[in-house]
């Protein structure tokens, strides 16, 4: 099978965001080149709008349009139909890949042709070690990024919930519980708490376990019973989705990948700022034991968090009856937080406040004890059930339990 060599979706996707927002230049001007794009309309337009970048023009629709000319319009509409992103990262990470492979296999023709011709065995060796220098100096990787310490800006953790429950924001946290303890109830609470005190603009959960519709029923006990909450703008900021989960690490002949379909996962999340995934493991699709591929999972979500300002939470399943986290040490190594939700029991073992739930921080990087100043609360998850008692009665008045004396 031919190795894929080029995008064509990615790369008027790429040119598509930079013409409906220029200002991305600014930050990747430098990591743009024209051969990064197969189709040579692409690298045309991208020369085009570098040329308007480096010359301080305005980088508009109809500029570039008149400079193309209007032999390339059906295809140019094609390119501005594609959802423009914020983030061109991990776009620009598989263009340049491609642009690799496809000089590599120039120079693999070259080195064939060559064969075929009178060179010598010394000349050949030399021209192959020419062409593969000056591929690797002109795909120099930007593997990470250094900055001075003086023009870094200093700033303090930010949580959401801070009053409830505090979650660091631009990170992953880790919710561990046995099944049956309120898992979805408390995430649930969570989002509407984050949404109501105007932090969080907009929440997704991914509640894989239960209908959405089941889902919607525990929200609105939540919402109306417990935060007794009538502000229904509140509802319209929050989604939620029962669709099976997407596994986003996978096996493949001895080693694991990441499915290509996680860019198009983030591209579709581009406009929340609280991400809720039910259960991980769901979402993960290899040896939940494997810490090598749970560090490289969970680096996903991390990155991801940090670079597009995205907060998220992972519910996770304890192991078999604890509170603690199942599978690789790396999912709870990986994760600024860690919360483990359990019932609340007297001394005989036996559960009360039904309606409540006990929550140990087992894992605080940031300073959460401080505010809570404890690592273990009490916190209300579900409605105060109203408690009936039979009465019998005995009164003569009375018969087959209906009043007589009226």
């Amino acid at each position: 099978m031919q190795e894929q060599t080029y995008d064509i979706n990615i790369e008027a996707t790429v040119i598509s965001s930079i013409i409906y927002n220029p200002a991305l230049l600014d930050k990747y001007a430098s990591k743009i080149t024209e051969k990064l794009f197969f189709l040579p309309l692409h690298a045309k337009i991208i020369h085009i709008i570098l040329d308007f970048y480096n010359t301080e023009k305005v980088i508009d629709e109809e500029l570039i349009r008149n400079k193309l000319g209007r032999e390339y319009e059906d295809d140019f509409i094609y390119i501005l139909t594609k959802n423009p992103v914020n983030h061109l990262e991990d776009y620009l990470k598989i263009l340049q890949d491609y642009s690799i492979k496809r000089e590599m296999q120039a120079v693999a023709f070259d080195i064939t042709k060559s064969l075929q011709s009178n060179i010598t065995g010394l000349e050949l060796q030399a021209k192959v070690s020419n062409l593969t220098q000056e591929i690797a100096s002109a795909n120099t990787l930007d593997i990470f990024e250094i900055n001075n310490i003086e023009s870094i800006e200093d700033k303090e953790v930010d949580f959401i919930c801070r009053s409830w429950l505090p979650i660091p924001v631009r990170t992953v946290s880790l919710v561990t519980a046995p099944g049956g303890t309120g898992k979805s109830w408390f995430v649930q609470q969570l989002a509407i708490r984050a949404i109501n005190e105007g932090i969080i603009k907009k929440a997704f959960l991914w509640l894989s376990e239960d209908p959405k519709e089941i889902s919607k029923n525990r929200f609105t006990k939540v919402f109306e019973k417990v935060l007794k909450l009538k502000d229904n703008s509140i509802k319209s900021k929050i989604d939620i989705s029962d669709s099976p989960t997407i596994q986003f690490l996978y096996d493949d002949q001895r080693k694991v990948e990441v499915s290509p379909l996680f860019s198009h996962f983030k591209a579709k999340l581009q406009s929340y700022d609280l991400i809720i995934l039910d259960p991980l493991i769901a979402f993960y699709g290899t040896d939940e034991n494997n810490n090598s591929s749970a560090r490289r999972f969970m680096q996903l979500f991390t990155d991801w968090a940090n670079k597009e300002n995205k907060t998220i939470i992972f519910i996770h399943h304890s192991t078999k009856n604890t509170t603690q986290s199942r599978g690789a040490s790396a999912f709870v190594d990986a994760v600024r937080t860690v919360y483990e939700i359990d019932k609340i029991r007297d001394k005989e073992g036996n559960e009360q406040d039904t309606h409540k739930r006990i929550i140990k921080l087992t894992k605080d990087n940031y300073g959460i004890s401080n505010i809570l100043e404890s690592f273990s609360v009490q916190r209300e998850l579900f409605p105060i059930k109203i408690q009936h008692k039979e009465v019998s009665y005995k009164d003569d008045s009375l018969a087959f339990g209906i009043p007589t004396d009226f």
